[in-house]
């Protein structure tokens, strides 16, 4: 949380008071320096000397070397800065520290107030460092020499990470400890390489000058090392990333995926999987536009990325994945709160399905753990969307790539045998709805008579494709304003059974079988098999009553349709002979709820993907 204190220049009042205080010790600092320089002042070759490493150090500083794409960068000035330390002291270390980076800054146009406390941070770090000398001068002992080098660089590392990180606390509100930890653990590793060439370049000044000439190639050397780091990690971090939602890609998440399993198989605990699925997406994009849905992409996946204690991944196109540690209790209840995360977008109506899987309680291995998620997706979007389900053996099944493979076919093949439906209603203006209005009447007689919901799910495409067979017979036939002569009426009631074999190999049993017998008549006297009461399945008696009132409350080329009373008093008066009387008596039931049309029930209406 930011410092709700007054502000001075724009900045909270504690923090210009300790960046004053870091300032002013830093003057009395290099007060002391400047005193111990002219009391005992060095001679021509030392100034020399230090102005030498003054300069590389300006010229370091003038141009860092990257840590990472957010401008983070690290000076190699470092270098040179301890090298003055271990071999002039620290009263030449601390006026060259503090200059090192207050000239660049300052040529770089930073604030005053912000190079000077850099200064002042340096300049207190160098004196710290000095410590090191108490000890002893050095007198050019190789071991000695490397030791204060680095023991003055952790010091002045520490030092210069504590000044700055605090200043960074005040202004950001953030944990000072946390600040100093993340500092040191970012940029660390790049000084203790740094102490090292000091410790190098401070023994190849004493054994000759001339020879620090050759510390230019271990300083390029690290120099190229960072640049080709950093180059690395973002190479790697976009290969590893997805373009439009910044979260990590499909190779991410299976990377992740076998890390995680690798990780619970030693530490014996269990994660959760959860994959995500956008509803209907294409609808928002051919409702909305791509760029729409390329924004409820985004949107979503910023809700995905901060939920709680979870692992987001984009697995491509509108799917994504989730990772929480638990079993699928604690994922569901995660997923709940991203769903109503999701539920508040508002800008368009968007709607997630989940399926949920654990690991190692419920799969053996990543491909099984990520069937069973796929499995429970299915799930979810088969019972009406927007749910998310944890994965139960007793309720979805696992398919083989085989069955898949049947299954989509199936699919395909039923999607045309609707369509075929439709094309055959289409054919005659009159019966344009017939189907569907057969399908939501048989529905509804099923439900009226306590069926469970799986058997009016199947009544409903039951009524929808009864009429199927009816693609093999003239239109000449089916569109007669006129009685059918017996031959004529012969060849129409061949659609059951052509009906029945279109439909045959498409897994949808009864339906097939309740289609092929959905004109046999109570009393025996129907076709095709001249079946009688309850050799009739259930299904096939429900759909003849339904198709029955249908054609009676619509208009026919031979006739106008008839009025709700007249078909029920028909349907009544036929109990026994054509049809059920359960079937018959639900159909008076449903009707006496429902608001009656001029000659129609109303509502009557059902819609099919």
């Amino acid at each position: 949380m930011i410092s709700t204190d007054k502000t001075i220049c724009g900045l909270p009042q504690r923090l210009v008071a300790y960046i004053a205080a870091v300032v002013v010790l830093a003057a009395g600092t290099l007060g002391v320096s400047a005193a111990r320089l002219a009391a005992a002042p060095p001679g021509l070759h030392e100034w020399l000397g230090i102005g030498l490493f003054l300069a590389l150090a300006l010229v370091a500083d003038l141009h860092p070397v990257p840590l990472d794409d957010k401008g983070s960068q690290v000076s190699l000035a470092f270098v040179f800065l301890i090298a003055v330390l271990v071999i002039y002291g620290w009263q030449a270390a601390i006026p060259v520290s503090a200059l090192s980076i207050l000239v660049p800054m300052l040529y770089q146009g930073s604030p005053v107030l912000r190079a000077a406390f850099n200064s002042g941070a340096y300049a207190l770090a160098a004196a710290a460092a000095g410590a090191t000398q108490l000890f002893g001068p050095v007198h050019d002992d190789v071991t000695r020499m490397s030791a204060y080098a680095l023991i003055g660089g952790l010091i002045f590392v520490l030092l210069n990470a504590g000044f700055v990180s605090g200043a960074v606390a005040l202004a950001e509100g953030l944990p000072y400890r946390s600040t100093l930890v993340s500092m040191l653990r970012y940029s660390g590793p790049a000084f203790a390489i740094m102490a090292f060439l000091a410790a190098l370049a401070a023994n190849l000044w004493a054994i000759k000058p001339g020879l620090l000439v050759l510390l230019a190639g271990p300083l390029f050397a690290l120099s190229l090392y960072q640049r080709t780091a950093l180059r690395s990690r973002l190479a790697l971090h976009d290969a590893l990333t997805d373009n439009l939602t910044g979260l990590g890609n499909h190779r991410s998440y299976q990377a992740t995926l076998r890390e995680r399993i690798a990780s619970a198989v030693h530490d014996h605990t269990e994660f959760s999987l959860c994959i995500v699925d956008v509803d209907d997406f294409k609808r928002i994009n051919d409702t909305y536009g791509h760029q729409v849905g390329d924004d409820v992409l985004v949107a979503l996946s910023a809700i995905l990325s901060s939920a709680r204690d979870g692992a987001a991944f984009r697995c491509g196109g509108d799917e994504f994945a989730l990772l929480f540690e638990g079993d699928g209790t604690i994922a569901f209840e995660r997923v709940t709160e991203v769903q109503d995360a999701v539920a508040a977008l508002g800008f368009t109506p968007v709607t997630i399905s989940v399926g949920i899987a654990s690991y190692p309680s419920q799969a053996s291995d990543a491909d099984g753990l990520q069937r069973m998620a796929d499995g429970a997706l299915y799930w979810s979007k088969h019972h009406g969307k927007n749910r998310s389900f944890v994965y139960s053996p007793k309720v979805v099944r696992i398919h083989s790539a085989k069955d898949l493979e049947w299954e989509t076919e199936r699919m395909a093949r039923l999607r045309a045998a609707k369509n075929i439906v439709r094309f055959v209603d289409a054919k005659d203006p009159m019966t344009a709805d017939h189907s569907e209005t057969v399908a939501a009447l048989a529905a509804a007689i099923g439900q009226e008579m306590g069926l469970d919901e799986s058997t009016v799910d199947q009544l409903a495409l039951a009524g929808l494709l009864h009429d199927i067979g009816k693609i093999g017979i003239a239109d000449s036939l089916l569109q007669a304003a006129r009685p059918l002569a017996p031959a004529e009426f012969e060849i129409v009631k061949t659609h059951s059974t052509l009906g029945y074999s279109l439909l045959e190999g498409l897994g949808i049993a009864p339906i097939d079988e309740w289609i092929l017998h959905h004109h046999e008549d109570w009393d025996g006297s129907g076709y095709p098999d001249r079946l009688a009461a309850d050799e009739i399945p259930l299904g096939a008696r429900i759909v003849r009553v339904a198709d029955a009132f249908e054609a009676m409350t619509a208009n026919r080329p031979y006739r106008s349709a008839q009025s709700v009373e007249y078909a029920l008093e028909e349907l009544r008066s036929n109990v026994g002979t054509q049809f059920d009387a359960a079937a018959v008596a639900a159909v008076e039931a449903y009707l006496a709820r429902e608001p009656r049309g001029e000659t129609r029930p109303a509502g009557l209406s059902i819609a099919f993907a």
